[in-house]
């Protein structure tokens, strides 16, 4: 298989040879970006996939290796990211879908005979394709702002923490009483903060690989004890364990109380508690979605500017960085949760994450 680059690689395997070679003739015929090539045996369309450099995988029927695991299944574990479309027979089991799907297809068609199917077959080919080379078009892409990200971070931390230790020296050791030594002091200090909060944003969208269960309520506690709170009370209501990437989620509780006491005050109450499905009488689903909240009784967020709050460098502190709220919304979607700002019980501002899967 010798594809260009602006081919799509098909491995195909399942099926009689006299079947499988028709089917590839006819694929190719209806896209000619198509580059396919059937395999031969199951064992070799198994070891593929290690050794070739293929776009997407073609399985005709249920084929099964030699432990008799579904290719399907034993494939997605060697290649989590790989598409694989199935081509069910004429007339599959009722299930034999759904059990595709639950080993790890990518798509389903259910029928690979005559030309309208071909014509399906190999649009659903292109798109699972497409997608596929978005999101590692996409990760490339996070990957290099990331090392971008953390290569100037790291040059300009050096020079700073150089400049940082010698204003420390310079305000113990001058006789003279100036404010310039303060003000440069406070700039370096922000500026370090600064880089700080870009690293932090630059790796919070990445969907957590792993999620542990979190009790809600003791990693309030914790992020509490690790924020300046001042004069500030935290009251947590329930008992709530979601599964989440607990240092991340401890970012996000961090980030909201800091933004609590900077914008509520030293004597601000800063309430966690549960947002719990809500159904109704005829429907056995809830109809509105889970999660929890961290609300204050601070002075709020005007209506206008509750969306703006999550938009990098937004902030009415003039000490703010303006990444803190952008921060928890990355977090929050990285996990697939919505997080949504309100108008708290108590006047101040509330903010709900739903969309929270309970460990």
């Amino acid at each position: 298989m010798s594809p260009s680059s602006t081919s799509i690689a098909i491995a195909l395997v399942g099926g009689p040879p006299a079947r499988t070679s028709e089917i590839a003739v006819s694929l190719e015929r209806a896209d000619d970006s198509f580059v396919v090539e059937p395999i031969a045996s199951v064992d070799a369309a198994v070891d593929l996939p290690r050794d070739s450099a293929i776009d997407c995988l073609l399985v005709v029927g249920t084929p099964v290796d030699a432990t008799g695991t579904p290719v399907v299944e034993t494939v997605r574990d060697r290649r989590p990211d790989l598409p694989i479309v199935c081509c069910l027979d004429e007339s599959p089991d009722a299930d034999a879908a759904a059990e595709s799907l639950d080993a790890g297809a990518t798509d389903v068609v259910r029928a690979c005979g005559d030309s309208d199917a071909i014509a399906v077959l190999a649009h659903r080919i292109s798109n699972v394709v497409a997608a596929a080379r978005a999101a590692a078009d996409a990760e490339r892409q996070r990957q290099r702002l990331d090392e971008f990200v953390r290569g100037v971070s790291h040059d300009l931390r050096n020079p700073l923490t150089v400049a940082q230790g010698r204003l420390d020296l310079a305000e113990r050791d001058c006789d003279c009483d100036s404010d310039h030594l303060a003000d440069a002091s406070t700039a370096v200090d922000r500026t370090l903060e600064l880089i700080a909060d870009l690293l932090t944003l630059a790796k919070q969208g990445e969907t957590p690989r792993e999620r542990e269960p979190v009790a809600l309520s003791d990693l309030a506690d914790e992020c509490w004890a690790n924020v300046e709170t001042g004069g500030a009370t935290l009251t947590v209501a329930g008992d709530r364990t979601v599964l989440a990437d607990p240092s991340r989620l401890k970012r996000l509780f961090e980030n909201l109380f800091r933004n609590a006491v900077e914008h509520g005050g030293d004597d601000v109450t800063v309430t966690v508690g549960e947002i719990a499905p809500m159904y109704t009488t005829t429907r056995a689903e809830a109809v509105l979605p889970s999660g929890f909240f961290v609300e204050d009784d601070g002075s709020g967020i005007p209506r206008e500017d509750r969306e703006r709050v999550f938009e990098v460098g937004y902030t009415t502190d003039d000490d703010g960085t303006g990444f803190g709220l952008n921060i928890v919304r990355d977090i929050a979607a990285a996990h697939g949760w919505q997080v949504a700002v309100s108008e708290g019980t108590r006047g101040g501002a509330r903010f709900e994450i739903t969309g929270v899967d309970d460990a």
